[in-house]
């Protein structure tokens, strides 16, 4: 059977030929809006490295000088205390299991970043490896684990990290496993050493992959632990709260009671107000704040528009070609073809064309790409930065979706002649 539909495509080539130039067409254009879903998707399918369920962000807020609740006789020392006791209060609820002090750019999606550079060697030369590199910090006193608090584990044994009393001196730092990849090719560098701003630090652990944003792919970050709590004019600037519940606490009814009755104990000193928000709905601002929602939803639409183009086009042109088959269709059926054969060799004649056809357009995006360079990527760990596989996975999707469109186009109309008593389908022959 599979050479006499062969046959049948070349000699009718000038048809199908029009057919070929559409399918070559449509797989440029579904190439190139498929890519950007399946990378953005591909982003947000990175496991985050951190736990988003029952974690929070508290942002305390103060009066200011200008404010006529502003209290003139509380220093900058006694507003430093009354930060701790406000951790405090929180820390001794009883749904809360970890509670960390943390800088506003060390916690997952929060609108600030900070980073820099770190190097092996103070000596700018050619022997000297260098990599941009994200921080955290956090206080690591009166109990303060940032990587428990998050739900972060080691990246060689799996397990909970924890905090070697050494590592307070200051010195000592936490690495996630991107950075270790990437700067020594191994994720086993406890021990080892690395200068940012000619100053030296010692990695004391090695923590997973890691998700500063949820549309972005894990970014080099280097994790601080602050020993010491200075007083300072704007300290609710500086620091921010963040903590966890307990396993099996009910996160509304935590936040209910916590607005009623935590709350009012938190305005204390020049303190007021203070905002709790949690890691999902942080996750959510930030997706909305930075557009990538709003780019997702676009991509996505602007995809299922095209599907729907496609398969409207797509189900014109075999309608039409099955019908110009009625007679042959119907001359299959008198022979004893069942209905079942009938479909079957129009699926397989519309998935040869849209194999032939998709190739030759392969051709076309293969020249796209390599001109435009959009494959291109600084973390080839991931597929989405390696250009051959990127560009398979492209091509896959792609090839799925426009043979899945074209075999049910065909499907539709060829199914509806097929049901035809066979001396209807030539009485017009």
């Amino acid at each position: 059977m599979f050479q006499n539909i062969l046959h049948q495509l070349w000699n009718q080539r000038r048809q199908n030929g029009w057919i070929l130039l559409e399918l070559i067409a449509v797989t440029f254009f579904l190439w190139t809006v498929i890519d950007p879903v399946c990378v953005l998707t591909g982003n947000r399918l990175i496991v985050p490295g951190f736990e988003s369920e029952g974690r929070y962000v508290l942002e305390l807020e103060a009066y200011e000088s200008n404010d006529v609740r502003y209290r003139k006789e509380v220093t900058d020392t006694a507003q430093r205390d009354n930060l701790l006791h406000i951790a405090g209060l929180i820390r001794r609820c009883p749904e809360v299991a970890d509670l960390t002090l943390v800088t506003p750019y060390s916690f997952p999606n929060s609108p600030s970043w900070s980073g820099n550079t770190i190097a092996t060697d103070t000596l700018d030369n050619a022997q000297t490896r260098k990599l941009s590199a994200q921080y955290y910090e956090f206080y690591a006193r009166d109990g303060g684990n940032l990587f428990r608090t998050y739900g972060m584990r080691d990246a060689v044994t799996g397990r909970d990290l924890e905090i070697p009393a050494d590592c307070l001196d200051g010195d000592k730092v936490f690495v996630s496993a991107t950075l270790a990849r990437r700067f020594y090719g191994t994720t086993d560098v406890r021990g080892k050493k690395f200068f940012m701003s000619d100053k030296p630090f010692e990695v004391a652990g090695v923590f997973g992959e890691f998700k500063h944003r949820d549309y972005e792919q894990p970014f080099p970050l280097v994790v601080f632990l602050n020993s010491r709590f200075e007083p300072e004019p704007y300290i609710h600037w500086r620091w921010f709260i963040v903590f966890r519940l307990k396993d099996g606490v009910d996160a509304r009814a935590f936040e209910k009671r916590f607005r009623e009755e935590v709350v009012p104990q938190l305005q204390i000193g020049n303190f007021c107000y203070p905002e709790l928000v949690s890691f999902n709905r942080q996750i959510r601002n930030d997706l909305e704040n930075s557009g990538t929602l709003n780019k997702l939803r676009v991509q996505y639409a602007l995809a299922g528009f095209a599907l729907l183009c496609i398969f409207l086009g797509m189900t014109g042109t075999f309608w039409v070609r099955c019908d110009a088959r009625r007679g042959e269709i119907g001359l299959m059926r008198s022979l004893g073809a069942t209905k079942r054969d009938v479909r079957k060799r129009f699926l397989v004649e519309a998935w040869l064309l849209v194999t032939v056809a998709f190739l030759i357009g392969l051709v076309a995006v293969a020249q796209y790409v390599v001109t435009s360079g959009s494959l291109e990527g600084d973390d080839t760990f991931y597929w989405q930065n390696r250009p051959l596989a990127h560009f398979l996975v492209v091509s896959g999707v792609v090839y799925v979706l426009l043979a899945a469109v074209s075999l049910v186009s065909t499907l539709i109309p060829v199914s509806r002649i097929a049901r035809e008593e066979p001396a209807d389908a030539l009485r017009d022959e």
